[in-house]
């Protein structure tokens, strides 16, 4: 090896870029401290009693603990039949949103058929029409085949494909190599054994993101359930919460205690599944 390289490489790295990524790591803690303020104030307060709720200027640190909030709660929110009807609406609709959406993008990804890309392109389109204005003439088609209060809107749905989904498992594909696919059919793969033995297991990352966006569009879903829903034991979380506001509206830290309860799930399923998440939207971008 040349002095020239030993003087590159022993050559220590430049003062101001460690400053600018010190600066940028500052930047980006801050804000995560913001954005994660107004959570943490919520499990804080959720601690609190009611009337160290309502002191001014306000306090921050529960004096003391009160740890029954969260029992009491979730015994006055029937927390147990909301949290099942939720659970089976995002479950039957997360099955339902990542295998179909990931069958029509292997098609739109490797599949010759005629105007495909037109057909991908209308298929983009549809992001563009806003749920409001297919609101009213959907309600008519699930009054008229009876589907009102009925968990069908809600998980139906679901099976037929979701645009952006579609999307992002289509450029998820493209970035897997031609020769594995070419390598099965030699074998005699059906394009269902492709799908299901090659794609499916080398996309690991782009399936739990799929999940992820399907669990947090279904767990959180409030206007669907309210839109379609009546009855009270078929309620889901978000509208169980409604019902707890009404009744205990100035009962705040139970009110805050239900609410984290219904959020931590959904933070628990992040954190576990966001290295595969980072690693799905990056090579998504890789080729289209």
């Amino acid at each position: 090896m040349s002095s020239a390289a030993v003087v590159v490489a022993d050559r220590p790295p430049r003062r101001g870029s460690a400053l600018g990524t010190g600066a940028s790591y500052l930047v980006l803690g801050l804000g995560s401290l913001t954005f994660l303020f107004p959570f943490v104030w919520m499990i804080l307060l959720s601690f609190q009693s009611l009337k160290q709720f309502y002191l001014w200027p306000p306090v921050l640190w529960p004096t003391p603990w009160q740890w029954n909030n969260y029992p009491d709660a979730l015994k006055l929110f029937d927390f147990g039949t909301f949290f099942f009807n939720t659970t089976y609406i995002t479950v039957l609709s997360l099955l339902g949103q990542t295998c179909v959406s990931a069958m029509v993008a292997y098609s739109f990804a490797r599949l010759r058929w005629p105007l495909r890309n037109f057909w991908f392109l209308v298929m983009l389109a549809t992001m563009m029409v806003p749920p409001q204005v297919t609101l009213i003439p959907l309600y008519i088609m699930w009054r008229n085949v009876g589907g009102l209060d009925t968990y069908w809107p809600l998980v139906l749905p679901a099976y037929l494909g979701t645009p952006y989904f579609i999307f992002l498992a289509r450029q998820f594909f493209m970035t897997i190599p031609m020769e594995l696919e070419e390598a099965a059919r030699i074998d005699g793969a059906s394009t269902l054994q492709i799908i299901f033995r090659i794609m499916v297991p080398l996309s690991v990352p782009l399936m739990l993101t799929l999940s992820l966006f399907s669990v947090l569009q279904h767990w959180n879903d409030f206007f669907a359930p309210l839109l379609y829903l009546n009855t009270k034991s078929k309620f889901t979380l978000q509208l169980g919460l409604l019902v707890f506001r009404g009744q205990y509206d100035t009962d705040y830290p139970k009110m805050f205690a239900a609410t984290t309860t219904i959020v931590l799930p959904v933070v628990a399923f992040f954190f576990v599944g966001q290295r595969y998440f980072i690693k799905s939207v990056v090579l998504s971008g890789l080729k289209g």
